[in-house]
């Protein structure tokens, strides 16, 4: 997956800087990384590992992308492969700020970094799709099944001529024309109402560039829309839905 390649090739250079020029403080990057993944049954080798690169990571960013790196594979198991690639993404910068900004206090502190960031992500998620947000369908997981479903449904929509849709909105029109006829012929529609909806309303609907209409046009056809909502509610509204 795209995020992780990135990140791993990010270590690798870092890894190759490092053997030219040692960070002061790290032994074999490698070694420290397989330290840190290798927390059970006994975490107290991978905590002070994982401690001694956050604390140098505050005055070297290299140390923090090891640290990153080494926690990366846990998350990505969190998270599960039914994600989307945003979604990674966004865990993993949610990681890189759970490490900045967290205590090392504690044990199996590799485990509680990534359970935070875990936690952290799923919850923004979860807003973004119950309160709305600028990206929901991208970062909210969904189950492969749905995936496939989703794209081929996307592909049908794209390649059909929708003739079900179209016969659908002919007969809703054709029901909304009768149902006007009718209330013009017993005087419940004034003819200037239903004159003033058709010229303005409708023939919007049909254009594509915008024309001009003066104030008067613009309060009749306001006028005529509030008395023909009825009509519009009752054969459009379920279409235009």
């Amino acid at each position: 997956m795209k995020p992780y390649r990135q990140l791993d090739t990010a270590y690798q250079l870092i890894r190759q800087r490092h053997a030219r020029r040692p960070i002061h403080g790290l032994g074999d990057l490698d070694e420290i990384v397989g330290t840190i993944r290798t927390d059970t049954p006994d975490s107290e080798r991978s905590d002070q590992a994982l401690r001694n690169l956050l604390a140098i990571g505050r005055t070297v960013p290299d140390a923090s992308t090891v640290a990153l790196h080494a926690l990366a594979p846990a998350l990505a198991y969190r998270i599960s492969r039914t994600a989307t690639v945003e979604y990674h993404q966004d865990a993993l910068t949610e990681l890189a700020l759970v490490i900045l900004d967290s205590d090392t206090d504690g044990s199996r502190l590799a485990h509680r970094l990534v359970n935070r960031t875990h936690s952290r992500v799923w919850r923004t998620a979860r807003t973004d799709r119950v309160g709305g947000g600028s990206n929901p369908v991208e970062i909210v997981p969904r189950e492969p099944h749905r995936l496939v479903l989703i794209q081929e449904l996307l592909e049908v929509a794209a390649s059909e001529d929708r003739v079900a849709d179209v016969a659908t909105a002919r007969v809703s029109l054709e029901r909304f024309q009768a149902a006007i006829v009718d209330a013009i012929a017993r005087g419940v529609v004034p003819d200037q109402v239903w004159d003033a909806y058709r010229r303005s309303r409708l023939r919007a609907a049909g254009i594509t560039e915008p024309t001009t209409t003066t104030s008067q046009e613009r309060v009749l056809a306001h006028r005529a829309g509030r008395r023909l909502c009825p009509f519009v509610d009752a054969h459009l509204a379920v279409h235009a839905a």
